[in-house]
This record gives C-alpha cells, sequence and structure tokens, in this order.
C-alpha cells in the first residue's frame, strides 16, 4: 500500500453527519487558561449513536446531553489526543431528523507561539495579558470541541467572561443590548473585578471565522452611511496612545467600504464593524466577520510606515472588509477550494489600489510578486512540488496560505475576466453570491455560474489552470507582407510542467513608429492549443508588435521576431506601460546572460546608451522610470532561476557598469528628485521615493567615500521610513568605515517601534559582508529579539533566503539548517518559506548541488516531523525531487 506524502486529502472531507443550527459559547478568560463551555444543537443526517467532535489539546472537564427542559445527562466519551477527536457516545440512538444537544466544558491554554486557537499577543504596558484568537483554519478546536469544518455553518452566541480591567472583550455579531445596553462588558455579579459581554450572530458562519479578543485598546470610531441609509458604526481598535496612527487607515476604511458597496453590490449586514490590532500573526490579517484582525504594523499609519506597507494598507483593509461577501456570506466548501474566498478578494483589492495608486506601478508590482524569487508562484513552480491552485493534498492547512492561492489564483480571475468580459464577469460574480448565499460553494459551482451566463464551455480552463503544476510558455512570431498589407501573427503555446495546453488570453496590438497602436489591431486573442494564427488584413507596417500587454495571463511570454533594436524602440514609445518595461527587461536579461556564461564579457555599448536614454528622459513619471532603471537578479528565461550565484555577480556587474557610465547624471537625477518636503497625504510622493531608491542603488555600487557619503547624507535628512532604509540599506552595502556604528544609531532611533525594529532587522541578514551571519547572532541575542515572534523572525531571518551572495557559502547553508531545525517547533510558516531557497535543489550546480542535500538532510535528521509536519513534508519532497 502507498503511503500518500499529505496528511489530508479530499477523500477525508466526507458531509458532516449532522446538520448544526446553533453553537451556545461561553469563555471564563482566566490568567494562563480559558475555561468554556459549548452547547451544540444539531439534527442528525444520518442515524447515530454516537459523534466525533474536533478537539485539539484541550482538557476536556465534561460532556452532558441537554434536553428541552435543560436537564442534563452524562455522556461516555473518549478523547483521542492523537487524533485530535474527541469520541462521545449517544445516551440512545438518534434518527435521521431528529434534533438534540450536546454540551461540552472544556479548558484550553493560551501560548505565546501556537498562533492559532486562543493566543497571548503582546499586552500593552501595565495590563493584563492580551488574549487573541485566530481559528483559520482549524483554530476553534484548539478553544473547545466543535464540528470544525467549512460547513458547519451556524448561527452563534457568545458570552464572554474577563478581568474587568480590560477595555474590550469581543466575538461575533452584535452585542446583547438586554444584558449590556450600553454596549460595554457589564460588571458580573457576586465577582468583584470581573465583568462579561455577550454577542448574538444570527448570521449563520463557519467555525474558522469564530473570534474572541480580550484585550486593552483605545478606540477611534467613525461612522458610513449606504445610500439606502443604512448606518454602520466602524471602531478602530488599536494599542493605547495610538490613535493618530489609526486616521488615516479609517479614510482608507470608510472610502473602501463605500468603493465596495458600489463596486460590488455588497452592503454590510450588522451594526458595528470592527478592525482590531493585533502585533503577533503569522498573517496581515483575518476576516472574521463583523471584526477584522489585522497585524498592528499593517493597522496602523504613521512615520515608520513605508511605501510598501502603505499600499499593503490599502489592500489589506479592502481585503479583510470583502471577506463578509466571499468568505463569510459564500463559504468555501472544504479548504481545498480556500482559493474561491482568497482569490476573488485579491482581485477586489487590486482594484480598489487601483483608485488610488498609480495603475501601471501597481500592474508592475503585481507582475513582480508573480515572478519573486523563494515563495512567488513561478518560483514555486519551477520546482516542480508544487503550484495546482486546487491542491492533491496538504500537511497543515497554513500551507495554502501561499503565493499560488494569493497571487496565481488571482491571475486566474484576471484572465477569466478577459476571456468571457467585463460584463459577463460581472453577471457571473453576482449569479454566483445570489445562488450560494449564505452557504457553501466548491471550484466546479464557481464556474457553473460563469459557463451559465457567458454561455462558454471552461472546462480546459478550469482544469488546466486550478488543478496541474505548470504554467504556458507563449513564443510569437510575425511576418509583414508589405505588397499585400498583411500582418501576420503566429502564437505557440508549450507548457511547463505535466497536463495539457491552456485556454488563455493574450492581449496584444501593432504599433507604429510614433508609439500610436494601429487602427484595428488591438484585441485579446485566445489561445486553446498548441498555435493560433492570427491575420490583419489592409494593416500598414508595424514598428513592433505589442504582445502580452498589462502581463495578460501567467506564464512566459517572448516575441521571437523582435529584434534588439526594435525592442529598443518599445522601451521608447509603446502606450503599454507593462510592456515597455517589459521590453528592457529582455535586453537586459540579454546581458545578464552573456555574463553568466562568461562573467569578463563586455557590457553592451546600445544596452548602456539606451539606459542614459531613459536616465535623461523628463518625460517619464517618476514611477515609471524607476521600474525602467532597475535592474534586478531575476532572469526573465526561468532555465537560469537556479543559478543564484551568478545571477548575483551578473547583476553587481551591470549596476556597477552603468554606475561608472553615467555617475554624474545618476547624482544629478538623484538630487532633483525631492523627497525631503512633506505632502499633505501619506501616498504624496511614493513613486519619487521609488525612484530615488532605484537611484541611490545604482549610485552606491560605486562604493566611494563621496557615494557612501550620500547615503550617510540622504539617511539623516529624509523624514520617510522609506527612505532612511533605503539609505541604511546602501550604507550597509558600502564599505562606508563607519556603517556598523550608523546601523546602530537606527536601531537606538528605531527599535521602540514594531514596523521601525522590522526595517532594522530586515537589513541585517541582507548584508554581504562577511560579519553577516556573526550580526544576525547579535541580532538574536539582544533581549528585544524574540525567536517566537513572527515579525522578529520574519525580519531577521528570510533576507539571508533571498541573499544570494552568502546564502550559498558553506557558512550560508548551514546557517540555513540550524536555523529551520530551531524555528520549525516554533513557527512552520517562516521556516517554510526558508526551506524554500531549496526548492530548485535538483538543478544546482554540479557543485553546490551535494552541499544543498547535505543541508536538507540535516534539516530532515534535525525535525520532528510530529510537532512540524508541514516543514518535514516540504524537506521529504525536495529531497525526493532530488534524488529521482
Amino acid at each position: 500500500m502507498t503511503t500518500s506524502r499529505f496528511r489530508y486529502l479530499r477523500t477525508g472531507f466526507a458531509p458532516l453527519p449532522v446538520t448544526l443550527h446553533h453553537l451556545d459559547i461561553a469563555l471564563n478568560v482566566i490568567a494562563g487558561r480559558v475555561d468554556g463551555v459549548i452547547d451544540l444543537q444539531m439534527t442528525a443526517r444520518v442515524p447515530l449513536t454516537s459523534i466525533a467532535l474536533d478537539a485539539r489539546d484541550l482538557d476536556i472537564r465534561d460532556v452532558v446531553a441537554l434536553n428541552d427542559g435543560g436537564l442534563t445527562q452524562p455522556l461516555a466519551h473518549a478523547y483521542e489526543r492523537e487524533r485530535h477527536k474527541l469520541l462521545v457516545t449517544l445516551p440512545q440512538p438518534v434518527a435521521a431528523g431528529s434534533r438534540f444537544t450536546v454540551r461540552v466544558a472544556a479548558t484550553c491554554v493560551p501560548t505565546e507561539h501556537i498562533l492559532e486557537g486562543i493566543y497571548m499577543d503582546t499586552a500593552p504596558p501595565n495590563c493584563p495579558p492580551q488574549y487573541m484568537s485566530q481559528c483559520q483554519q482549524w483554530g476553534f478546536q484548539r478553544i473547545l470541541p466543535v464540528f470544525d469544518d467549512c460547513t458547519a455553518k451556524c448561527t452563534m452566541t457568545t458570552t464572554i467572561e474577563a478581568d474587568a480591567r480590560y477595555t474590550h472583550l469581543i466575538s461575533n455579531g452584535n452585542i446583547d443590548r438586554t444584558l449590556c445596553p450600553d454596549g460595554r462588558p457589564v460588571p458580573k455579579p457576586g465577582a468583584p473585578g470581573r465583568q462579561f459581554i455577550r454577542f448574538v450572530n444570527p448570521v449563520p458562519m463557519a467555525p474558522y471565522l469564530f473570534l474572541v479578543c480580550v484585550g486593552t485598546w483605545d478606540v477611534l470610531a467613525d461612522e458610513v452611511a449606504y445610500p439606502s441609509g443604512r448606518r454602520v458604526r466602524l471602531e478602530y481598535l488599536v494599542p493605547p496612545g495610538c490613535t493618530q496612527g489609526a486616521r488615516a487607515p479609517m479614510q482608507i476604511l470608510k472610502d473602501s467600504l463605500l468603493w465596495q458597496g458600489r463596486t460590488q453590490e455588497f452592503e454590510y449586514p450588522f451594526d458595528v464593524y470592527r478592525t482590531i490590532c493585533m502585533e503577533k500573526s503569522n498573517f496581515g490579517g483575518m476576516e472574521n466577520v463583523g471584526n477584522t484582525t489585522i497585524i498592528t504594523s499593517a493597522a496602523l499609519i504613521d512615520d515608520f510606515t513605508g511605501d510598501r506597507r502603505l499600499v499593503y494598507a490599502h489592500g489589506i483593509i479592502v481585503h479583510e472588509f470583502e471577506h463578509n461577501q466571499c468568505g463569510s456570506d459564500v463559504t468555501m466548501e472544504t479548504p481545498f477550494d480556500m482559493w474561491l474566498n482568497e482569490a476573488f478578494t485579491v482581485d477586489v483589492e487590486r482594484q480598489f489600489q487601483r483608485s488610488q495608486f498609480d495603475a501601471d506601478v501597481l500592474r508592475l508590482d503585481e507582475v513582480d510578486d508573480m515572478r519573486a524569487p523563494l515563495v512567488g508562484p513561478l518560483a514555486v513552480e519551477d520546482g516542480g512540488h508544487m503550484g495546482n491552485i486546487v491542491r492533491e493534498g496538504f500537511n497543515d492547512p497554513d500551507e495554502l496560505v501561499d503565493g499560488v492561492t494569493y497571487v496565481k489564483a488571482a491571475e486566474v480571475i484576471r484572465m477569466l475576466r478577459l476571456i468571457i468580459g467585463v460584463d459577463a464577469f460581472r453577471a457571473g460574480k453576482n449569479l454566483y453570491f445570489a445562488r450560494h448565499k449564505g452557504g457553501n460553494a466548491n471550484t466546479d459551482q464557481f464556474f457553473a455560474c460563469f459557463e451559465e451566463v457567458s454561455g462558454r464551455d471552461l472546462s480546459q480552463f478550469k482544469r488546466e489552470w486550478l488543478y496541474t503544476i505548470g504554467y504556458p510558455r507563449i513564443s510569437g512570431t510575425h511576418q509583414y507582407d508589405a505588397a499585400a498589407r498583411r500582418l501576420s501573427l503566429t502564437l505557440t503555446q508549450t507548457r511547463a510542467g505535466t497536463g495539457g495546453l491552456f485556454h488563455l488570453p493574450v492581449e496584444l496590438a501593432a504599433v507604429d513608429a510614433r508609439g500610436r497602436d494601429v487602427p484595428g489591431t488591438a484585441r485579446v486573442v485566445e489561445l486553446t492549443g498548441a498555435q493560433t494564427h492570427v491575420v490583419f488584413e489592409d494593416t500598414p507596417a508595424p514598428a513592433f508588435l505589442s504582445l502580452n500587454r498589462d502581463c495578460s495571463f501567467y506564464g512566459t511570454c517572448e516575441d521571437q521576431s523582435a529584434t534588439p533594436e526594435a525592442l529598443a524602440l518599445q522601451v521608447r514609445l509603446d502606450s503599454n506601460a507593462f510592456n515597455r518595461v517589459e521590453a528592457l527587461r529582455r535586453l537586459t536579461d540579454a546581458e545578464r546572460i552573456r555574463l553568466l556564461h562568461n562573467p569578463q564579457a563586455e557590457i553592451g555599448g546600445a544596452w548602456l546608451a539606451l539606459i542614459g536614454d531613459i536616465l535623461g528622459d523628463s518625460s517619464l513619471s517618476p514611477g515609471m522610470m524607476a521600474h525602467l532603471l532597475r535592474i534586478d537578479e531575476q532572469s526573465l528565461d526561468r532555465h537560469y532561476i537556479p543559478w543564484y550565484r551568478e545571477r548575483y555577480a551578473a547583476r553587481a556587474r551591470l549596476l556597477h557598469a552603468v554606475a561608472a557610465r553615467y555617475l554624474p547624471e545618476l547624482l544629478t537625477a538623484f538630487h532633483a528628485v525631492d523627497t525631503y518636503t512633506r505632502g499633505a497625504s501619506p501616498k504624496d510622493g511614493i513613486d519619487r521615493r521609488l525612484l530615488k531608491g532605484i537611484l541611490l542603488r545604482i549610485i552606491s555600487e560605486a562604493n566611494t567615500p563621496e557615494t557612501q557619503q550620500l547615503a550617510d547624507m540622504h539617511f539623516r535628512r529624509a523624514w520617510n521610513i522609506t527612505d532612511r532604509v533605503n539609505a541604511l540599506q546602501a550604507l550597509n552595502l558600502s564599505d562606508h568605515p563607519a556603517r556598523r556604528a550608523i546601523m546602530e544609531e537606527a536601531f537606538a532611533q528605531w527599535h521602540h517601534h514594531i514596523n521601525g525594529y522590522a526595517s532594522y532587522l530586515g537589513l541585517i541578514a541582507a548584508g554581504v559582508h562577511a560579519d553577516t551571519f556573526d550580526r544576525i547572532a547579535e541580532e538574536e541575542r539582544r533581549p528585544l529579539f524574540r525567536l517566537s515572534h513572527p515579525n522578529h523572525n520574519r525580519a531577521l531571518f528570510l533576507p539571508m533566503a533571498t541573499n544570494n551572495k552568502l546564502l550559498w557559502t558553506d557558512q550560508g547553508l548551514r546557517w540555513l539548517a540550524d536555523t529551520v531545525i530551531r524555528l520549525a517547533p516554533v513557527n512552520e510558516n517562516t521556516a517554510n518559506r526558508l526551506v524554500a531557497a531549496l526548492n530548485q535543489v535538483q538543478h544546482l550546480a554540479a557543485d553546490l548541488k551535494p552541499k544543498a542535500l547535505a543541508a536538507l538532510d540535516r534539516m530532515a535528521a534535525g525535525v520532528d516531523a510530529t510537532k512540524a509536519p508541514s516543514v518535514a513534508g516540504r524537506i521529504r519532497d525536495y529531497r525526493q525531487g532530488a534524488t529521482t
């Protein structure tokens, strides 16, 4: 018999034996533990003599049957801890269709590092311990026994008792005003120093959306009014003294709620919508029906909010609110359908961000996320182990919270809209939410709605995009017949990975020598087979073809007819911003690949001249110039992804060549970009700061006393944290004699703030000097650093996973193995992202592959699969993939 590499398979998700109607929950928060009681009111779907509830790491105090009169009858039960099951024997056989109630009393013990169920968050100074909950995917069973299943949607009543010093006790639904007329906790009679509150949630929800928060927060309150006249109170719960940092996010929340109502045709059904700051989480936020928890570093906007974090804040605020419709109202049927909850929601998030920022820059950033090293979905799929959106199985549900679900799947939604059209997409979306309102839905039901409204067969689209690992590789060739005035285009499809060919859209246009689209050529071409021919009749000769505009599909695309001269013209003229940048990246890639094969090769004069032209082009927006001038390590030719060391060296050569050729022009451009004047909004100057950072990165490659002094000056003059981090990065990469002293100065200024401290830590492991590993160890020894804190371990460790100068040394691989072994039992999420550095182990160079395999062997021996099953499974897959 073959043993599955996965702990959880779809076949393990059978229909529940009961219909759950209501949960009556009581939680008593006492220092160090939470005593709970849950009444499960249900109807048998099949004849029953027992039920099996999900229960993990609980102390079971009592199990009874509850009759209509409130009388209880003790029930025999067995707690199988290893299986996380509480087996309850019913007092007598229950016929199908019969309603019954079981009450369970249990105790959970929150910890600081298991960030699931109820856990201990960072408490404000001089305040009692702070408790938060994270129930996705199976966190509820760490609080109380339950059918912890997406289809166990039911109403809930939750009563919370806790110390009277807490400012807030929070759960889902509306506050029961009969017990708490002022909407606040009330003193518990006969129990001095204790208080309680009750929430009534009349809208059925899955257990993974349950929330309980007990803590101390200040509140910024506001409200929005829908066109219907319905008013919703908005509460932003922040650490004491931080309400000023919530003012900009509150405005984002108000704008996004009304925008979402207009564009998504959804009206929030509850009286209050809360955003609650939490410091510790493996994720950016969590929707919890009526309440959203967001990590403090993203929930507040202040002087320590970097520009990427600012854009992220605009996204996560609307993302989590959209989950009230997509996820809470219509809920995935099983975790295998998680992409339904997330991909559509990311699509909504992206649309809102486009209403707030430069849409071209945002799309370029989205494509960078798609191509990101380490955990970008293309990199994941190149490893050959993962990448199918609807998974074959998983070892821990947190594995599903990745770039495949949040980036690749969002691209699938985008492609679906391009294929069926905006109007049909909107109709399909509305049908989906109407048909499954209040219930669950799976992938087939989702696509059935879009097939119904569009009249299209989407079976090929669904099969290849969702169920296979890999992506399409599209190549284009074109010819022009001047006599016939005919332009002929052939698009050819192959694929990476295993499966059939994809159904995909290619957005394109022919462009003339003045940069204008040739009339009648702009269109979306659908590919479903190996080759598609497109003919444009009575068409003037184009200067170039603009293929795959705005990255219209997920995968790779190359115009094989494009000469270097045509690509250079496209860089200058294409009206499509993405393709302007893409054309330059192809030219840069040609230079990079020559250096990969011959590190001593001379860098092309034409490429350098084009960089000079861009540098002197005053018509470019700051964001566009920044993306054109940015030189990454990544190659567009994915064959070279495993050439980590060589790509690092090639990038350094390219940067140094530009700095050597254009240093005076770079300095002039740097000083011309004003990022020192504060704007009225946090968004003001965001693209200028991006450009100034790119310019400084190129300048700093010269590594002269003058360029080092420039970075020092920028650090001291800048007010925005993005500018200051860019300056510190340049200093940390340089040979500035005082670089460590300046870094220590930054620590002294920033360590008191969660974002400032994370920004500082993120620079340490990105260093390139011989002392980098010693500096990581020094940071770990500081009293402020906590290995179990997700912000701390992410910020300090993850930059090393993409540090191609140091990671692939003997010391770097030894550090990687040791760190994964230490971190895996504490935080699987970060440990998995570290292990992902080795996802291309089978393709590494001959001298490097044995060393990487030895690191994996060391991890395999040191990681306990019972305590870190996801990390152990990832290590096993990489080892097996490299030896088969």
